[in-house]
């Protein structure tokens, strides 16, 4: 396991002596067995079924991951976005899990949240995913890698190595275009509801900063210290992907991210909900 860690930074272990892993655990294989039998009971053919429920069930896995990093102190936040996007589940089709699972690498890679110093594996496996995710119509990707990349390599002055990040990144990108024959549409395409949602997720995560203060934990390991500055422009890179994407494609982008929206949205409710009952015991 030391050696695989070594190689493969962003990977977080799943401690089951933790009540609250054992809590979402519990309740993704919960939904995703009951909405496995209501898809069954409704005449949806059983490979149909599994698939959906299948990715309802790590949807909210993923929502809470992801919610873990935009506020690692308080496990708890997390936990506050599970209504909606249990909701949601059921409601929407199925969401991008890809995108889902670069953002929630991405943010660790800035963040490290493990505790430890990402590697040119952890790298080239981010400039993987984008470039997938850039097969699939998501272009943000890998600009956003440009930026996350760029970033530790400011923070970081004494390992200017990781500039070696960086090009391989720009190169991917210059590569996906040839690639895959892209043609890029600039146009803004918003409707009042997505921007009442980009309006709610800027708010949010404002909220969510102000009210963190300098509060971090320690990371997995003990070989780096948290900083506090890496967690906000991780949690900036998640409020900027999901805008830029839905500037791009209006309402439907949501729908493709809205286990991320739900996990900075649950976040900011959990600590508004902290600060009104603070307020009430005094």
């Amino acid at each position: 396991m030391k050696e695989i860690k070594s190689i493969i930074t962003l990977g977080r272990p799943m401690d089951l002596s933790y009540p609250t892993n054992r809590l979402i655990v519990f309740v993704s294989v919960t939904l995703f067995a009951l909405y496995f039998a209501y898809l069954l009971l409704t005449a949806v053919p059983a490979a149909e079924a599994l698939s959906i429920a299948f990715s309802a069930g790590i949807a909210v896995f993923l929502c809470w991951a992801i919610g873990r990093e935009v506020d690692p102190a308080y496990e708890w936040s997390a936990f506050f976005a599970l209504p909606l996007v249990l909701a949601a589940a059921f409601y929407y089709v199925s969401p991008d899990l890809l995108s889902l699972l670069f953002i929630l690498l991405a943010m660790r890679f800035l963040n490290r949240s493990t505790g430890l110093r990402a590697t040119v594996f952890d790298a080239l496996m981010l400039i993987s995913l984008g470039i997938a995710l850039f097969s699939n119509g998501v272009y943000t990707g890998l600009p956003l890698l440009l930026v996350v990349f760029t970033v530790d390599f400011i923070l970081e002055p004494v390992a200017r190595k990781l500039l070696i990040f960086i090009l391989p990144a720009f190169a991917a990108l210059v590569f996906s275009f040839y690639l895959f024959n892209t043609y890029m549409d600039y146009s803004i395409n918003i409707s009042v509801t997505a921007a009442l949602l980009v309006f709610l997720l800027v708010i949010f995560i404002i909220y969510v900063i102000i009210a963190t203060g300098k509060d971090i934990v320690p990371g997995d390991s003990k070989e780096i210290q948290p900083d506090i500055r890496r967690i906000n422009l991780a949690r900036l890179c998640l409020v900027i992907f999901i805008i830029i994407n839905v500037l791009q494609k209006g309402e439907s982008a949501f729908v493709m991210f809205y286990p991320a929206a739900f996990a900075i949205a649950g976040a900011g409710l959990y600590h508004i909900f902290q600060n009104i009952k603070n307020s009430l015991v005094r």
